[in-house]
């Protein structure tokens, strides 16, 4: 968890770097979330975990000793999957270490909340802990505690931490003779000997362990009582019913009860075969919690780089009150007798584990105290500086303070379709109240939506219309089709104060918002024209319409209907020689596309003002700071006009083959994708900034604060918008995926783009789901 530092005090140092919260405590230890105090960030990769010891305890040349052997283990391990040491001083006053910081959960809380993970993904976590291991042996270390908790997922792998009790293969124990230090559950037989009987095949055995629990949710050798594990694990008497037959086999080699009969980590690697992937194959329900970490370690970032006390935030996530890994104590939302898959989103227990004598030598086991959150991101905070408690037992789930979305947000960004949802888009407040994230079953086919403070509303064919309470995805209404013959697609929903107009080929009709109540009727142009498309701005609606009788002599028709007071009135009508595209309102303007041209209407009477021609394949136009950008589709580079006479100005992104439209934030930064390559212009001299390659097509774009939006598939990524690394991959980019169980199913799209607000997506999928989840 993520828990405020006490109210009233100053800004808190360890070596050069500044507290920003605690993550977790033990009996002789703290870790905090850190960054450096000359430097604030809110780039959760960019921070660390800083573990201390307790500054009310005599710090003595034996504790010094063993704190340096922590030092010592993590700084000769090197692996992409374990936690690199940042910083360490075991010298200072108060001795501290800082590790990099994984803005992830660990595996025991990611499987108690979202459950066991999919073969797939277990083999890749797999090879990738047994590479780690392998770093670890390789470095003449035993880590002695994999468990679980001390395995954190980020959006590149997991990490490997807390060697607060990892001992060098010559090493002798520092602890009392007949004291072994372990965690209940994820211990070898060998280990509950004695310390000095531990080798590299210890930790292969704990790692057959995690890998049971992560593919069933239940650990091997679970029980009721502490005496049944310890004697279950002393005869590797393993239950793996759970775990899918395909990974077995491999599991019970690890479990074997001869150390000399298990695989090597480096035989392991090969006995998974899987490769570590560049994308890692986290299942939905992951992803959504990593997105939910950064969010809260970015909250509290920006606090402190605006100059805000952090300490006056309020503690971030609840006291989850069960384990997976606790034992000998059962609480109300203890795990069930048969491992089941639990709903997306529901907060569950990280590791706690309970110090207790056993009969089988004596056995000191690590405690978590319940307060603990990610302290084995900066080494172990536990019972002793040697082994102790790590990741934890909160969530870092954002805090239902004060929020503020007081607008509506339209499905494409706001004015002139610029797919730019600004500093709203990523920050918190601008949520709805009392927001977190859900998923609704709907009709197929629902989307675009609009959202307001309280209400998202999403349309359909006809004019059908479905709404949700934002909050938590409660349906409050819905409408059916008013018939389709003319429709030519789901026009996305006007929402002007309390009154949702949805349009269809007979006209408007108004719906209260809070349920659905039909509150005003406004007739369409007539029986021959079929909607092609609208856009609201402000309280007024424009609307193309195409004349459907002669479809060898194109024509449609251009209208602006006001909707103030719930009294919708039409202000003017004009007719285009042409089938028109969707209009794009913005700067006093209507921009139509369709037979070649743009053209620019007056937004208060409709008379032409401009006119483009020669424009055959621009169907979508981007209108943003006096620019109109005319994305030719499947051609190369976009053409930019002058808003007022709509002159060419110039061509961006000359060499990319655009098929989506583009977008650009009020820096005037456009962001354009060709396939699976992304790159960014300056819209005023038409110079890139940046290109980089993803890792998927991408079907969409758009902006939210400081980020790129890219959304393909079922998934969104997003990246830095000022000069992201070479290669993009694990910490340079974050993705939402639908979560498992949301109805999702394998390979379907989108049904629309992505919506964000206050750090929150809304999307629908086009299998008639509606997803709400943290924006990566």
């Amino acid at each position: 968890m993520l828990e405020a530092l006490p109210t009233g005090q100053p800004p808190r140092l360890v070596g050069p770097y500044r507290l920003l919260a605690r993550l977790g405590a033990g009996g002789m230890g703290e870790v905090h979330l850190a960054c450096r105090a000359d430097a604030p960030t809110a780039d959760p990769y960019r921070m660390v975990a800083v573990k201390t010891v307790r500054e009310d305890l005599e710090v003595d040349g034996d504790f010094r000793t063993r704190f340096r052997r922590e030092i010592t283990a993590a700084r000769a391990v090197n692996s992409p999957y374990a936690a690199a040491l940042r910083d360490a001083d075991a010298d200072a006053a108060v001795p501290w270490l800082a590790t990099e910081y994984v803005p992830g959960p660990s595996l025991a809380e990611a499987v108690t909340r979202a459950g066991a993970l999919p073969v797939a993904a277990v083999r890749a976590l797999g090879a990738a802990l047994a590479r780690a291991l392998d770093s670890v042996h390789r470095a003449q270390v035993l880590h002695r505690d994999l468990k679980p908790a001390n395995v954190l997922l980020g959006a590149s792998g997991p990490k490997l931490i807390d060697f607060g009790i990892a001992q060098a293969f010559e090493a002798t124990a520092l602890t009392s003779t007949g004291l072994v230090v372990g965690s209940p559950g994820f211990m070898a037989p060998e280990h509950l000997v004695g310390s000095r009987a531990v080798v590299p095949a210890s930790d292969v055995f704990c790692l057959g362990a995690v890998l049971a629990f992560a593919a069933s949710g239940r650990g091997p050798f679970h029980d009721e009582e502490m005496a049944s594990i310890i004697f279950r694990i002393s005869r590797a008497d393993a239950e793996l019913s759970g775990v899918p037959e395909e990974l077995r086999p491999v599991v019970e080699r690890c479990l074997r009860l001869d150390p000399a009969e298990r695989p090597t980590a480096a035989e392991l690697v090969e006995l998974l075969g899987a490769e570590v992937p560049t994308a890692f194959p986290w299942p939905g329900g992951v992803l959504s919690l990593l997105a939910e970490y950064g969010d809260s370690a970015r909250r509290i970032g920006e606090a402190a780089a605006s100059g805000a006390g952090v300490a006056d935030l309020p503690t971030i996530g609840p006291e989850v009150p069960y384990s997976p890994t606790v034992a000998g104590r059962r609480a109300a939302a203890a795990e069930p007798s048969a491992p089941r898959r639990r709903p997306w989103g529901r907060i569950a227990a990280g590791a706690v584990a309970v110090a207790v004598l056993a009969t089988v030598g004596a056995v000191v086991l690590n405690r978590e105290d319940g307060t603990g959150g990610q302290g084995g991101q900066g080494g172990s905070a536990g019972a002793t500086p040697s082994g102790g408690a790590s990741s934890g037992s909160r969530t870092p789930t954002p805090s239902a303070g004060p929020v503020a979305l007081d607008h509506v947000v339209q499905p494409y960004g706001g004015e002139g379709h610029a797919s730019d949802f600004g500093r709203d888009g990523s920050d918190h407040k601008a949520r709805p109240a009392g927001w977190s994230p859900w998923a609704v079953q709907v009709p197929a086919g629902v989307g675009p939506c609009s959202l307001g403070p309280e209400v998202l509303v999403c349309s359909g064919d006809g004019g059908s219309a479905v709404a949700l309470r934002a909050a938590d995805g409660t349906k409050l209404w819905t409408k059916p089709s008013r018939g389709a013959e003319l429709q030519t697609g789901a026009q996305y929903p006007a929402v002007v104060g309390d009154v949702a107009w949805m349009t269809a080929h007979d006209g408007l009709v108004g719906y209260r918002l809070s349920d659905g109540k039909e509150v005003a009727r406004q007739p369409g142009p007539g029986g021959v024209y079929a909607v092609k498309g609208t856009d609201l701005r402000g309280d007024v609606l424009y609307t193309t319409y195409v004349d459907s009788t002669d479809m060898e002599k194109p024509g449609g028709l251009v209208t602006a209907v006001g909707l103030v007071g719930g009294k919708p009135k039409e202000r003017w009508r004009t007719p285009v020689a042409v089938f028109p595209e969707s209009p794009v309102a913005a700067g006093g303007q209507v921009y139509v596309t369709g037979g070649g041209t743009v053209r620019a209407l007056d937004a208060g009477t409709g008379k032409e003002t401009a006119r483009a021609q020669g424009l055959d394949s621009c169907f979508h136009v981007v209108v943003r700071a006096g620019r109109v950008l005319c994305p030719p589709s499947g051609s190369e580079g976009v053409d930019v006009l002058d808003a007022r006479t709509l002159r060419r100005e110039r061509t961006i992104g000359q060499g990319m083959r655009v098929t989506v439209p583009p977008a650009v934030n009020s820096a005037g930064v456009v962001a354009l994708i060709d396939g699976e390559r992304l790159a960014t212009y300056d819209l005023k001299t038409g110079a890139e900034r940046w290109s980089r390659q993803l890792d998927h097509d991408g079907s969409s774009i758009a902006f939210a604060g400081d980020r790129v939006l890219s959304v393909s598939q079922q998934s969104v990524t997003s990246v830095p918008v000022t000069d992201p690394p070479a290669t993009l991959r694990g910490a340079d980019t974050r993705s939402f995926q639908a979560p498992e169980g949301s109805g999702a199913v394998e390979g379907e799209e989108f049904a629309s783009g992505v919506m964000v607000a206050g750090g929150a997506v809304f999307i629908s999928l086009a299998s008639g789901v509606l997803v709400s989840g943290y924006a990566p």
